[in-house]
């Protein structure tokens, strides 16, 4: 999914909140601001928003000398993600549950341009219809898959994905992969946090070698990229993971749109 305007402004406030967390002071925040603003321009509307963002944060890691900006702040919504797991476990009877919450995990982005607050996502996801319903789809592809790969997004919303990985694997005869980004990127998930969970009891965790916030094949390592086209279903989530895989695979996915909109797809490419 290529670039468009509004993704500029997004990209320029990421790197703001970056330097907030941080907690540098103004000159050093301003810093980086103008340098981030100078590369801005070099991009055509025919890059993706991940393609842009692994540029901006690595001069962002360059300039602050810090080869993972937010790791502070993967641990915190790592650690507000496991408080919600002891219940979200009960409800989780179901795929479609299981689906619901891993889609409402997705609120924990920091490259969002909005933030809405989980515990209120949480009363309302089991009641709240997908706008875009292929459940259906979904689970008939499900029943005859044998290889499964989960696409992770970001930190915190990794240890919804353990929730969806188990009820899958409790209801389905399948082998299982969970794909991480290759390094730090944002708040994205890594081997490093994926491995610090409960999913390897579930899934095999696939380092894809990615450097982007959304799984770019044209970074993807030969090992997830032969995982991938051999998957019978593929669950996709995160907006950058859309962003980089619009129009490329028609396998089935499943996906959460940082402004608060649920649907399940089969085809990325019918939701525009």
């Amino acid at each position: 999914m290529n670039i468009k305007a509004d993704c500029l402004v997004c990209l320029y406030n990421q790197a703001l909140k970056t330097t907030k967390l941080l907690g540098l002071d103004d000159e050093e925040s301003a810093k980086i601001l103008f340098e981030v603003a100078k590369i801005l321009p070099n991009y055509s509307l025919d890059y993706t928003p991940p393609a842009i963002a692994k540029d901006t944060y690595s001069l962002i890691e360059k300039l602050t000398n810090n080869n993972d900006p937010l790791k502070k702040a993967k641990k915190l919504a790592i650690k507000e993600a496991k408080k919600f797991k002891p219940l979200l476990y009960k409800k989780a009877n179901n795929l479609l549950s299981a689906l619901k919450i891993a889609v409402a995990g997705n609120v924990i982005d920091f490259g969002a341009q909005s933030q809405i607050p989980l515990e209120e996502i949480l009363e309302n996801i089991f009641n709240t219809p997908f706008k875009i319903d292929y459940f259906n789809q979904l689970q008939n592809s499900l029943k005859t898959a044998k290889k499964v790969v989960i696409i992770g997004d970001n930190c915190g919303e990794n240890i919804f994905d353990v929730i969806l990985a188990d009820v899958l694997k409790s209801l389905y005869d399948i082998e299982l992969f969970y794909f991480v980004r290759g390094k730090p990127i944002i708040n994205d998930v890594t081997i490093i946090e994926a491995n610090d969970s409960d999913m390897p009891k579930f899934a095999t965790i696939i380092d894809t070698g990615v450097p982007t916030p959304g799984y770019d094949l044209k970074y993807a390592n030969k090992e997830s990229l032969e995982i991938f086209y051999n998957a019978d279903v593929v669950i996709s989530k995160g907006m950058g993971n859309f962003e980089s895989l619009y129009e490329i695979t028609d396998k089935a996915c499943i996906d959460a749109v940082d402004e608060g909109g649920y649907f399940i797809v089969n085809n990325p490419a019918e939701i525009y």
